[in-house]
C-alpha cells in the first residue's frame, strides 16, 4: 500500500469519482497535490508517493540508469512491478473511500505519465480518463484500443524526455483513436500556462 495525501470530494454522492495523481521522478506526493486546488470539487483526489527514496523529499517508482549513448535506461521488470502496485493501491483506495469504480481518472506527470499509459493499456476500462503530461509510452505495453479517453501534452523543448520520444506511440494513436487527445507545447520538461489552461478545459469537458 502506498502513502497519499487526499482531498476529499464535495457533495451528497453515494460514489465518489475520483483522481490518482502520479508524480514524477525524484518529486513526490506533495508536488502534483497542489493541482488538487483547480481540479473538480465533486472529485476526491489522492496523490499517491513512490516508494523507493532517493533522498529527503525525493522519490521514485523505479530506478533509472545510463546506457554508453548517454540515453536514460530503465528497469523494465520493476516498473511494471509498481504497476501492479499501484493497481493494488487503487483497488484498496476505491473501497476504503466509496470511490466510484466507474468514474476513475489518472493524472501522472513523466514518470507517473509513463506508469498511467502502461496501467491503462493493461488493464482495461479500470480507469475511465487518463491525464500524461512529459510522458511516453514504453514499448512494452500493449497497444489495444484505449477503453479509456486520455489528454497527454509534450514540451517540444523537453530535455529530460526528447519529444521524439513522446511522438513515437502516442502521436500515431491520437491520429488513430478520437479518444487520445495529444498536444504539443513550446516548453521544457513542466506545464506551461497554455499547457494548464487547455488540460483544465479538457476536464471541465469529460465530467460525467
Amino acid at each position: 500500500m502506498l502513502e497519499y495525501r487526499i482531498r476529499a470530494a464535495e457533495g451528497q454522492a453515494t460514489l465518489k469519482p475520483a483522481f490518482f495523481l502520479i508524480h514524477g521522478y525524484g518529486s513526490n506526493a506533495d508536488d502534483l497535490f497542489s493541482f488538487a486546488t483547480y481540479l473538480p470539487p465533486s472529485h476526491t483526489i489522492i496523490s499517491l508517493q513512490a516508494p523507493q527514496s532517493l533522498a529527503q523529499g525525493s522519490y521514485a517508482w523505479y530506478p533509472l540508469g545510463m546506457n554508453a549513448s548517454g540515453e536514460v535506461t530503465s528497469d523494465i521488470d520493476e516498473a511494471w512491478s509498481m504497476v501492479r502496485l499501484l493497481l493494488e493501491t487503487i483497488d484498496s483506495l476505491t473501497k476504503e473511500y466509496a470511490l466510484d469504480p466507474e468514474d476513475l481518472s489518472l493524472f501522472g506527470f513523466s514518470q507517473g505519465a509513463i506508469l498511467s499509459w502502461a496501467l491503462g493499456f493493461q488493464y482495461p476500462k479500470k480507469v475511465r480518463r487518463i491525464v500524461a503530461l512529459s510522458g511516453l509510452i514504453h514499448d512494452s505495453v500493449p497497444l489495444n484500443k484505449p477503453e479509456f479517453i486520455a489528454y497527454a501534452a509534450h514540451g517540444i523543448q523537453d530535455s529530460v524526455i526528447p519529444i521524439e520520444r513522446a511522438r513515437k506511440h502516442i502521436l500515431p494513436l491520437s491520429q488513430l483513436y478520437k479518444e487520445i487527445q495529444y498536444h504539443e507545447f513550446p516548453d521544457g520538461h513542466t506545464v506551461s500556462q497554455e499547457n494548464f489552461t487547455a488540460l483544465m478545459e479538457w476536464i471541465y469537458k469529460t465530467n460525467l
